[in-house]
């Protein structure tokens, strides 16, 4: 699996996960500040999804695919496969609990930890991305994604 397939699969994967926040925000439509929050973590995953995709259109445009990195094409067809539990979960949610529970559940899913390796790695394209995402979401250093989510509801509260 080379870098350009990685960041496709990888932008995939960013996409759905807005698409289940924002199924969150519709089931849950009645609580404002909560449908705020699921609104809030779903252009959070979209802008991954956009500087993945904008990362994976220039690799296209050189018409290059980067490292071979066979290592990953199982850890992507698990994470893919956990996503998936997940998006149905999300279609099942009817409490407020239940969303809660899907959302921590894809902060601390592997996507993060595989993100992580990649940056770890060295890849110089993966150390510009993170960069770029960073500076998109005019983030901090990696924060706990659950903590973060915690907080966040508390201030929806």
């Amino acid at each position: 699996m080379y870098v350009s397939e990685i960041l496709e699969q990888c932008s995939g994967m960013a996409v759905r996960t807005a698409r289940v926040y924002r199924r969150l925000a519709e089931r849950l439509h009645g609580e404002n500040d909560r449908v705020h929050l699921w609104r809030e973590l779903a252009l959070e995953a979209e802008t991954h999804a956009d500087i993945l995709r904008r990362e994976l259109k220039s690799f296209q445009e050189q018409d290059q695919t980067g490292s071979f990195l066979p290592e990953y094409e199982e850890r992507l067809r698990q994470l893919d496969a956990e996503l998936g539990q997940l998006e149905e979960r999300a279609e099942a949610t009817q409490t407020l609990d239940e969303a809660l529970a899907v959302a921590v559940a894809i902060e601390q899913a592997d996507l993060e930890d595989l993100y992580d390796d990649l940056i770890l790695q060295g890849e110089a394209a993966f150390k510009l991305i993170s960069e770029r995402i960073e500076a998109a979401l005019g983030a901090k250093p990696k924060e706990v994604a659950a903590a973060g989510l915690a907080k966040r509801n508390r201030q929806s509260s």
